[in-house]
């Protein structure tokens, strides 16, 4: 008997790491005494439904980690998978899985089994044990990443445009890469000299950045062979995405302390340009195996560039003749979420008729107290979208200035 019918006839079952079984058990058990404290807790309180919904929560999270691993399991008997869960078991025969794919995300890599006919994906996360009967099942899957880019392999070396040989169309697949680190390389250039340089260079180097997604788009409709947008694993091509998040975020450094009237004098062409960036960038959408997730991280990105762009474009530069405020603060507060944002409650000034927040720093959030003045330039902008920024009231420089 060969060692394949061998595989093919004998059932092999692989349970969760030891460390990572270990881990849910310890984080599962006080989780289940927590819950039967705050249920012993309600039971003596008042008649209020936090304490019940936290012991639900306890209880349920729990169970939850406790059943996760002593449940979880990978089965292979014969031609079929099954892959159980803490409350869940599916199951696919090797006939009915198209591929997989290996997906890495922010806690870690996971294989994906695509099936036939549009069924829900299958999702083996990469903390179960395996051994070589394991990863001879695994081998005899499609593996869905290799195919797509030995495809594109094969079509970047029959495009007679890149050069004349498979050899030289190859080469020039190597040189695309080079171009994609070369644009990092400036726009993170153009960034630091936009935000930390001599201030006669702001300018010119927001400039640059401003066009380093326009060059990228070229590129990417000029040789979709050569270039992509959120590239796969092992997808051959160039990754452009470095660039346009650092081109991106430098114009939103260097945009820091511009603050609107209003933003509605300027939403239009920021929807505008969103829009335009998108359409630049479609090729994307299509090719993700999660266009939904491409689009919305497409869309962020889009919105900080426009949004920057036309706040630099307008303040910028912005010679024009101002008018100086000196507004008492009222109050603070700060926002917490993936960072922290700090902001002074001002009372009305000039073209604000209601009370209104200042974003800044939190140097100066901690300098500043109720009862004090900030001074505040306002400007008509260079686009005619009136916009103000904090100012010393002494001769001490401010980090939020323009």
């Amino acid at each position: 008997m060969s060692t394949s019918e061998q595989i093919s006839t004998t059932r092999h079952e692989y349970r969760l790491k030891a460390w990572y079984r270990s881990l849910f058990l310890i984080l599962g058990a006080p989780a289940i005494a927590g819950g039967i404290i705050m249920c012993a807790l309600a039971l003596k309180g008042a008649n209020t439904a936090l304490p019940l919904v936290m012991t639900g929560a306890f209880l349920f999270s729990g169970i939850y980690l406790i059943a996760l691993a002593m449940s979880s399991r990978v089965i292979l008997n014969g031609n079929r998978i099954e892959i159980r869960g803490a409350f869940t078991d599916r199951f696919a025969d090797i006939n009915e899985i198209e591929g997989y794919r290996t997906i890495s995300s922010r806690n870690g890599k996971y294989t994906q089994f695509y099936l036939n006919n549009g069924r829900r994906t299958l999702t083996l996360a990469n903390h179960f044990d395996h051994d070589a009967a394991f990863d001879s099942w695994i081998r005899k899957v499609p593996d869905l990443d290799k195919r797509d880019r030995d495809r594109l392999l094969e079509q970047i070396s029959q495009q007679q445009a890149l050069g004349s040989t498979p050899q030289e169309r190859l080469a020039a697949l190597a040189q695309a890469k080079t171009y994609s680190i070369f644009a990092l390389v400036i726009a993170f250039a153009a960034g630091i000299a936009a935000n930390y340089g001599i201030p006669a260079l702001f300018l010119p180097f927001s400039i640059a950045l401003a066009l380093v997604p326009i060059t990228l788009a070229i590129l990417l409709h000029r040789s979709p062979l050569l270039y992509t947008v959120f590239k796969r694993k092992d997808d051959p091509r160039a990754e452009l995405l470095y660039a346009l998040i650092a081109s991106s975020f430098g114009l939103l450094i260097r945009a820091r302390g511009i603050h609107f009237v209003s933003v509605q004098s300027i939403g239009l062409v920021i929807a505008l340009l969103t829009l335009a960036y998108l359409a630049a960038f479609y090729h994307s959408f299509f090719e993700s195996p999660y266009p939904t997730r491409t689009f919305f991280a497409l869309l962020l990105f889009g919105i900080l560039y426009s949004y920057s762009t036309v706040a630099v474009a307008d303040a910028l530069g912005d010679q024009s003749a101002t008018t100086r405020y000196v507004v008492s603060v009222v109050g603070k507060h700060y926002r917490s979420g993936r960072s922290r944002s700090y902001y002074l409650e001002l009372e009305p000034w000039g073209p604000m008729r209601q009370p209104n927040s200042l974003g800044v720093s939190k140097t100066i959030y901690d300098k500043s107290s109720p009862g004090d003045q900030v001074c505040l330039d306002l400007h008509p902008g260079r686009l005619n979208a009136a916009w103000y920024t904090q100012i010393s009231c002494t001769n001490e420089s401010l980090d939020t200035a323009p």
